[in-house]
C-alpha cells in the first residue's frame, strides 16, 4: 500500500462514509455522559429498569421479561430445573428490592442483587459489559447469596449478563445477553408507545442506540462500513493505525507502520487532524472491515466449498448450512419464523472467552410434528440433547458444540486453521451422517438404520469428498442400457442422458451456452454428498429463451410445478427432481449401484420421466 493524500481524500467524496459519519454523530445524551463506555453506568440503568417502583412508571415489565428470556434461551436448558417460573410471571413484583455493589464476605461486590420477598426470589446478576470474569468470583457470589437467604423455600437465580454472550465458568449461572436487554426494551417501546411517558420513551430510545452500536445490531451501519472498507481499505488502515499503536505486533500491519514511520511531521499532523475529526466513524469502519473472525470465515467457505446462498458472514456469529441440507425442506418443512438461513439446521462459529473458537449445530423452529420425529430419529442414532427439547413449544435445540483454542486471534490464518479443525472433526462428520440417516428414515417412514461403528481416525473429514466409485457407475449404466455415448464419468458428478432427451433436442434445440459434456435439454447426474448420502439430480438446462419457456409450459400442463424465476428467458438451470439415499459403505460396489437404481426407479421420478416421454412422443407426431 502506498500512502497518498489523494486516496484519503476520496473518503470525503464517499456517500456511504458521509451517511455513516452522520449516523455516529447524531445527538445522544448518554454518549455525552459516556454511558456507553463504562460497565458501572450500564448497571445503574439496569437497576433502574429492574425496580418496579422506579420513575420509569413501567412496573415490573422488565423483570418479568428478563425471567422469560432466561427460560427461553437454549443455553439455559436444564438449568433452573424445578423452579416455577410461571408463578413469577403472574407476580406484580411490587415489593422487589434492587441493590447495587453488594459486598460479599470476601469483600467482592455483586453488580446487581434483586430480592423479591413475596416470591421468595433472589436474582444475583453479574454484569460483564466489557470486562472479563475474575477467578472464583461467580462461586463467591452464589455462596454469599445462599448464606444470606438460607431460609427454606428461597429460589436463587444466578445470572451471567454479557455483551458477547460469553458462557460463565460456573454451570449454575444462567446466561443472559445484552441482546436480550435490547429486545425487551424494543418490545416495550413498540407495543406500549402510547402509554409510555415521552421522557421515558426518549431515554430508552437513546439507550437502545447505545446498545445497538455495541452489539453491531444495526445491519445498515454494518453494510455501509463493509462497503466503505472494501473500497477504501488502504486509507482506513492508514488513518486508524497512524493513531493506534497497539497493533504494531500484528505482522499484517508491519508494512503500514513502517510507512507511517517514514512520514514527515506535516503529513503526520494532517493524518492526526483527519482522524480526530472522523474518529468514531473511522474506528467503526476499521473494526468491522478488519474483523478477523469474518475474514477467516470468508476464507473458510471457499476452502469448504460452501456456496454463497448457504452462508452468512455475520460479524459476530458467521453461520452456514451444508448445501445438501436444502434438500431436507420437503421432509422437515421450513422454520415458522425468519430463522438464520431459513433451514431446519444451522451451524455457526463464535469467539468465546479464553481465546476459544466455538462451533454449534442447532435445530430450529420447524413444525412440531416434523421436529418431534426428527429428534426421535436423531436420538435413535445416538445424538444427545436436552430431553425437554421434545416438548411442544420448544423452538431451538443444540445437538452439537465443540471448542478449540486459537493461538493468535490477530492472525486470519490461525482462526481459519481453527475453523477447519472444528469442521473436519470426526465427531462432527459422524453427526452429519446421523442427520442424513435420520432425515432419510423420516422420508421413508422406516425404522432408523443402524450406524456402522468405525474407528474415529478412519472417518473422512467432511470437507474432503472422496471420488465417486467408477465401478458402481459403470454397473448402473450397464444395468440400464446407457451406452458410452450417453454417459460421462466424473469423479465428483458422473452424469448421463436417456434416449428421450435426444428426441426432445430435435424440437427444442440445444443449449445457448456449453453445458457439461452435452448440450441437450435435460441431464442426469449423481453426486456423493459430504454427509455420506448418494444424490440423483434431473436438471433442465439453459435452452434458448423461447424454446425453454415452451418446454416449461408443456411440463406445467402435465402438473409439473415451476417457480416464477425459472420461467424468465434469462434463466439457465432448473432442477426438476432430486432425491438422496444414505450409503453405509461406499466401498461396496453393489450397495452403491443398488442405491443408484432405487433413486432412478423411485415412483415420483418415474412419473416425471413418463411426462417427459409423453411430450417427446407428441413432439415427434406434431413436429
Amino acid at each position: 500500500m502506498t500512502y497518498s493524500l489523494e486516496a484519503i481524500s476520496q473518503l470525503e467524496h464517499s456517500k456511504e462514509f458521509a451517511r455513516l459519519h452522520q449516523k455516529f454523530h447524531q445527538f445522544n445524551p448518554l454518549k455525552v455522559l459516556r454511558v456507553d463506555q463504562f460497565e458501572i453506568r450500564h448497571s445503574n440503568i439496569l437497576a433502574w429498569l429492574l425496580d418496579p417502583k422506579e420513575t420509569h412508571q413501567l412496573g415490573g415489565f422488565f423483570l418479568k421479561k428478563l425471567l422469560t428470556r432466561l427460560v427461553t434461551r437454549v443455553e439455559n436448558e436444564g438449568k433452573g430445573a424445578g423452579i416455577d417460573f410461571l408463578s413469577f410471571l403472574h407476580s406484580s413484583f411490587h415489593d422487589a428490592e434492587v441493590a447495587r455493589e453488594v459486598k460479599t464476605h470476601t469483600n467482592r461486590s455483586i453488580d446487581l442483587l434483586v430480592h423479591v420477598p413475596s416470591q421468595k426470589l433472589v436474582l444475583v446478576i453479574e454484569n460483564k459489559f466489557h470486562a472479563g470474569e475474575s477467578d472464583g468470583q461467580l462461586a463467591d457470589y452464589l455462596e454469599f447469596a445462599k448464606l444470606r437467604f438460607s431460609e427454606a423455600g428461597y429460589t436463587i437465580l444466578p445470572i451471567f449478563l454479557t455483551l458477547a454472550n460469553e458462557e460463565p465458568s460456573k454451570d449454575d449461572y444462567l446466561l443472559l445477553g445484552y441482546e436480550d436487554v435490547l429486545e425487551i426494551i424494543e418490545q416495550q417501546l413498540e407495543f406500549n408507545k402510547e402509554t409510555t411517558a415521552d421522557a421515558i420513551y426518549d431515554f430508552l430510545s437513546f439507550y437502545m442506540e447505545v446498545l445497538k452500536e455495541q452489539l453491531v445490531h444495526d445491519e445498515v451501519a454494518v453494510q455501509l462500513a463493509l462497503e466503505v472498507y472494501e473500497g477504501n481499505k488502504s486509507s482506513i488502515d492508514l488513518l486508524f493505525l497512524s493513531q493506534n499503536k497497539n497493533f504494531k505486533k500484528q505482522a499484517i500491519y508491519k508494512g503500514i507502520y513502517q510507512q507511517i514511520g517514514n512520514l514527515n511531521e506535516t503529513e503526520k499532523t494532517a493524518l492526526r487532524k483527519i482522524y480526530e475529526a472522523k474518529k468514531k466513524t473511522i474506528d467503526f469502519i476499521f473494526n468491522i472491515g478488519s474483523n478477523v473472525l469474518r475474514e477467516a470465515f470468508l476464507e473458510f467457505v471457499k476452502e469448504a466449498e460452501i456456496p454463497e446462498e448457504a452462508y452468512s458472514a455475520n460479524i459476530r456469529s458467521p453461520n452456514f448450512v451444508l448445501p445438501d441440507w436444502f434438500d431436507f425442506e420437503e421432509t422437515l418443512g421450513k422454520p415458522d419464523s425468519s430463522y438464520w438461513l431459513g433451514q431446519a439446521f444451522i451451524i455457526w462459529f463464535e469467539r468465546q472467552v479464553g481465546e476459544r473458537l466455538k462451533i454449534t449445530v442447532e435445530i430450529g423452529p420447524i413444525p412440531y410434528e416434523e421436529r418431534y420425529q426428527l429428534l426421535t430419529m436423531l436420538e435413535a442414532h445416538g445424538v444427545h440433547f436436552q430431553q425437554n427439547a421434545k416438548q411442544e413449544g420448544k423452538k431451538y435445540t443444540r445437538i452439537y458444540t465443540a471448542w478449540t483454542e486459537v493461538k493468535d486471534w490477530a492472525s486470519k490464518q490461525e482462526v481459519l486453521k481453527s475453523m477447519l479443525e472444528l469442521y473436519d472433526a470426526p465427531k462432527l462428520n459422524e453427526l452429519f451422517q446421523k442427520i442424513a440417516l435420520s432425515v432419510e428414515s423420516m422420508s421413508e417412514k422406516a425404522e432408523a438404520e443402524e450406524i456402522v461403528e468405525s474407528e474415529r481416525e478412519e472417518l473422512t473429514p467432511v470437507r474432503k469428498i472422496l471420488p465417486f466409485p467408477t465401478s458402481a457407475f459403470q454397473k448402473f449404466c450397464e444395468e440400464h442400457s446407457i451406452d458410452a455415448a450417453s454417459r460421462k464419468y466424473h469423479q465428483r458428478n458422473p452424469s448421463f442422458i436417456v434416449p428421450t432427451f435426444t428426441k426432445l433436442e430435435q424440437r427444442f434445440g440445444t443449449t445457448r451456452i456449453n453445458w457439461w459434456w452435452q448440450n441437450g435439454p435435460f441431464l442426469f447426474w449423481f453426486e456423493r454428498l459430504r454427509d455420506g448420502r448418494l444424490k440423483l439430480v434431473l436438471e433442465l438446462g439453459p435452452l434458448h429463451g423461447d424454446a425453454r419457456l415452451a418446454l416449461i409450459e408443456e411440463l406445467e400442463a402435465y402438473g409439473v410445478n415451476f417457480k416464477p424465476v425459472s420461467k424468465l428467458k434469462t434463466a439457465k438451470y432448473t432442477r426438476l427432481y432430486t432425491n438422496t439415499k444414505v450409503i453405509n459403505d461406499w466401498q461396496d460396489e453393489n450397495q452403491v449401484a443398488e442405491a443408484m437404481t432405487k433413486l432412478f426407479k423411485h415412483p415420483k421420478h418415474q412419473e416425471l420421466l413418463g411426462v417427459i416421454e409423453r411430450i417427446a412422443v407428441e413432439s415427434s407426431v406434431r413436429y
